[in-house]
């Protein structure tokens, strides 16, 4: 919060006798007249409230998720082999797949960070978190339809860095991956946890462990299948939250209930505390030095949470190879709206209706539910714990789901196969189920760390690109440059991250209080080191690989082994030459979309310097279209294209589909309903 440079309410002036603190009410709303903290440590809901949703509900909803695939696995006679648990057959649709990539992208961060870069930066913050997220995902198409031409066999991206470079660097990886799991379920845990406190009351540590049961649940007994499942329902219900919020905002709303209102509430706010480095202090401008810093860390940053994070290698390896690309841009634009039409409404609202949120509030994630519960009392306590429960449970679910991967085919396999051992499908699921409870417990354990170290959600999301960004480079090069090197991935990734800890802590180390939490968290500072992480990185990688190129035709990593057989992992000649067709649409798209995400659009709001009430409402309509459209694609599209697999569970096998011959790729472009009625069936089977 910038420092104030204006009158403002006291204590004193307010006639309330509880201390000197500053109130942040310049409305002079007589609930917050005394109250320097909107929480204030007192939970809006009953304990019991908490538990129904976090427990029972999670219980209920593993219960009812597994229940769906076990009817689909009966009624439609799909063998749950190791394959099928692991890849889902690899025949997932585009709409099913774009579902799941905006479920798994949806963290407890993009709901609470997302508002809560709006409540320091202004408009530029949801745009900046928006766009720098969206970015990975649609450059990531590329490698998802990559993967389905060079290595179609592959359960996890380490398989193809240990067929291409040994196991020296398929070791060295496997840390990063590793690594980006743990960060990513950390910051699920701890927003997560942060929320059920502070809107119910239970005790932080005892929410840490009880968020995962649920997931562990459906995760243990459907393997990928479920969660995609599970995935499915999850978007539907986030996308129709944030709907019911941005109407609440700016159309029904007694207080706000229009983007004018807003306007003018957000220029009275910075009358009193304009915001610090924004274009005349203004909250509605595209100028904000902290706003662009935020967005190169962010984009850094998840880089290296999409391409080193199994979660999406997984989903683009269950995805059809058309359904590959689309799913992933589809799925990208419509989570863009999350982020930027979510923060867009509750994050200017908490500002607008000038609410006592204090820093350590915002910090720990707490914008949206304060807002929530101001617009719509309990009700919105509920709906926004909903939300983020659903949040939390589906990513992580794909956490679980790509550790439990990781496990059985890059620890377990090569381990048995060098006691010379061929691993058996029974054996793939029996440690793939072992995995997901061991790390279940543990996403609780690291809750509660990082809690006791007194680590904010806020800290964990930008610092992330530190750790894990050297290997973004050298993980995309292994299956997309023949000439890229062991040596050269290798150094790149361990170089990278040591000059990016060495930058990180070394300029922090200038500030007052030298290296701490605080000094380390800067905007600048974080900014520096994950720039230098992913940048470093891949110019390590680039030079050692010219001066020592490899020579990959690409055999060793289309010839990984199946463990159980799997005939959609094999490609016909004509399905090759439709990728490549593919490739080519992709490429102009991912280019397109890109340059058009992070340049276009923010260089085109320049010339409008602080917006006028007039750009705003242009600005707020937009997002609110988006909104919708998102919605409207995620719920409807899914379910379309497994028109007849849900017709033959509804009936419980009585209405068969109809079954057609199976038929190779014709054209990237091609409508997938129009796939065979077995695709459709083991593909993408939702509600």
């Amino acid at each position: 919060m910038a420092t104030l440079t204006g009158p403002h309410p006291s204590i004193e002036t307010l006639g309330c006798t509880n201390g000197p603190e500053l109130v942040r009410n310049y409305f002079s709303d007589p609930l917050y007249a005394c109250a320097t903290s909107f929480f204030d440590g007192k939970p809006v809901l009953d304990k019991w409230v908490g538990y129904v949703i976090v427990l029972a509900f999670g219980i209920a909803f593993g219960v009812a998720t597994v229940g769906l695939v076990l009817i689909e696995q009966h009624v439609l006679g799909r063998r749950m082999d190791s394959e099928f648990f692991n890849t889902a057959g690899r025949s997932v649709k585009t709409g099913l797949t774009a579902s799941v990539i905006v479920s798994q992208w949806t963290w407890a961060a993009t709901l609470l960070q997302s508002s809560n870069v709006a409540y320091k930066y202004g408009i530029s913050g949801p745009f900046w978190y928006a766009s720098g997220a969206t970015l990975q995902i649609i450059v990531f198409s590329l490698l998802a339809v990559q993967v389905k031409r060079r290595a179609p066999t592959a359960h996890t991206f380490l398989e193809i860095i240990q067929a291409r470079w040994g196991t020296t660097a398929h070791t060295v990886f496997l840390f990063f991956a590793l690594a980006t799991n743990i960060i990513v379920t950390s910051m699920l845990i701890l927003g997560g946890s942060a929320v059920v406190n502070a809107l119910t009351g239970i005790n932080v540590n005892l929410a840490s462990f009880l968020i995962p049961l649920g997931v562990i649940l459906y995760t243990l007994a459907g393997g990928l299948k479920a969660t995609f499942v599970a995935s499915y329902f999850n978007t539907a219900v986030i996308l129709i939250a944030l709907c019911i919020f941005v109407f609440q905002v700016y159309v029904t709303d007694s207080t706000l209930g229009s983007p004018s209102v807003v306007y003018d509430r957000l220029q009275q706010v910075v009358a009193i505390e304009p915001v610090g480095d924004n274009k005349g202090g203004s909250y509605l401008t595209m100028f904000s030095k902290n706003g662009l810093l935020f967005g190169l860390s962010n984009i850094c940053g998840n880089f290296g949470t999409v391409f080193v994070d199994q979660s999406y290698w997984q989903s683009a390896i269950a995805a059809t190879p058309q359904a590959a690309w689309k799913g992933y841009i589809l799925g990208g634009l419509s989570w863009f709206s999350i982020p930027f039409t979510l923060a867009t409404s509750l994050g200017l609202a908490s500002l607008a209706l000038s609410l006592p949120i204090t820093l350590d509030e915002a910090a720990d994630g707490l914008v949206p539910p304060a807002v929530a519960t101001h617009l719509m009392g309990k009700g919105g306590s509920v709906l926004i714990l909903i939300m983020l429960f659903m949040a939390v449970t589906s990513t992580g679910a794909a956490e679980q789901i790509a550790v439990s991967s990781l496990v059985a085919y890059d620890v377990y396999v090569p381990i048995r196969r060098a006691m010379g051992h061929t691993p058996s499908g029974r054996e793939i699921i029996l440690v793939s189920r072992i995995a997901i409870v061991a790390f279940g417990l543990l996403m609780g354990v690291l809750g509660i760390a990082l809690n006791a170290i007194g680590v904010s959600l806020g800290w964990v999301y930008l610092g992330m690109g530190v750790i894990i960004g050297s290997a973004v480079a050298p993980v995309a090069m292994s299956i997309t440059w023949a000439k890229c090197s062991g040596a050269g991935a290798i150094a790149g990734a361990v170089g990278g991250l040591g000059l990016a800890i060495a930058s990180w802590l070394g300029y922090a180390s200038t500030f007052d209080g030298g290296i701490s939490i605080a000094t380390t968290g800067r905007d600048e500072v974080m900014v520096v080191g994950n720039l230098v992480a992913i940048l470093s990185s891949a110019a390590i990688c680039a030079a050692v690989s010219l001066i020592k190129p490899d020579d990959c035709d690409w055999s060793a990593t289309k010839s990984i082994a199946l463990v159980d057989e799997d005939a959609n992992a094999a490609l016909t000649p004509d399905d090759e030459a439709a990728i490549d067709r593919a490739m080519k649409m992709i490429s102009a798209w991912g280019i397109g979309l890109a340059l058009v995400l992070v340049v276009a659009w923010p260089l085109l709001t320049l010339p409008a310097g602080v917006f006028s009430k007039g750009y705003f409402t242009f600005w707020v309509i937009l997002s609110i279209i988006w909104g919708l459209m998102a919605t409207g694609a995620m719920v409807l599209l899914p379910v379309w294209e497994s028109r007849a697999a849900i017709l033959a569970v509804l009936t419980l096998g009585q209405i068969k589909p109809a079954m057609e011959p199976t038929k190779t790729l014709e054209d990237p472009l091609e409508d997938d309903a129009s796939d065979s009625a077995q695709e459709e069936v083991s593909g993408a089977i939702t509600a």
